[in-house]
């Protein structure tokens, strides 16, 4: 039997010799899958990677979910070129095991129904903690740099070509901000995820919470939000 090894070497120096650098594998190369896939297929493709994710994240050592009630991951429309990233699940979002619900949330719908969005049809929603940090507290640094990398991640799942950022935790930690959302909001960013290649369209509006708190900031965020409308249309983003 003649010696398979040696007789694969000699064809391949023979095809080097003549310039042949490449060959016909047995399995295609996809190199546009998103293209091959149907909507339903790529629907259930999104939701595997967001399963693996959501594993991944909740057989984490982390001492948030050892007093919170529900891990909250997100809601809202999968395939969806608008992502909201928010700060942290509060009490309503802790027992109901979603983000932005309550009063926080309804005034979040009512911000982005103005300008044609909605959770159910055509905006996606998670925020940076997944758990409730206690008493409803802003998440530690070390907190926010534990999670980010899962955050990066849950982005490049979704693919966004808007992304919207709530209140001070979101923009500074995606962003690397130094000041505050005082001074950043309306502002529009190309954010640069590690895992995707292309910048993503990157603004930050104030956080629904702290405009019940403070509804004379309200003025400001409708006009950012007009700005965000700009962008989608600019963008001939479908809604």
């Amino acid at each position: 039997m003649p010696n398979i090894r040696k007789c694969s070497l000699a064809v391949l120096n023979y095809y080097k010799s003549l310039g042949i650098e490449s060959h016909i594998q047995n399995k295609p190369r996809v190199r546009f899958e998103d293209h091959f896939y149907t909507k339903n297929q790529k629907k259930l493709l999104l939701k595997d990677k967001l399963k693996e994710l959501k594993k991944k994240i909740i057989n984490l050592d982390c001492k948030l979910k050892l007093k919170a009630k529900n891990f909250v991951f997100y809601d809202g429309f999968l395939r969806s070129d608008i992502m909201i990233i928010g700060e942290a699940p509060g009490y309503e979002e802790d027992k109901l095991g979603k983000p932005f619900v309550g009063a926080a949330g309804k005034k979040l719908d009512q911000m982005i129904n103005a300008i044609g969005l909605d959770r159910k049809n055509n905006t996606y929603i998670t925020n940076i903690i997944p758990w409730r940090p206690p008493n409803n507290r802003t998440p530690t640094d070390n907190e926010i740099n534990f999670f980010l990398p899962y955050v990066e991640e849950h982005i490049s799942i979704i693919k966004p070509k808007i992304l919207l950022l709530f209140g001070n935790v979101a923009s500074k930690s995606l962003l690397k901000l130094k000041n505050g959302i005082t001074k950043n909001h309306g502002k529009w960013f190309n954010y640069k995820n590690p895992f995707l290649k292309k910048k993503i369209f990157t603004t930050c509006i104030f956080h629904p919470s702290y405009l019940l708190r403070s509804p004379n900031k309200k003025k400001i965020a409708w006009e950012d939000l007009k700005k965000v409308k700009e962008k989608i249309k600019s963008l001939q983003i479908k809604i």
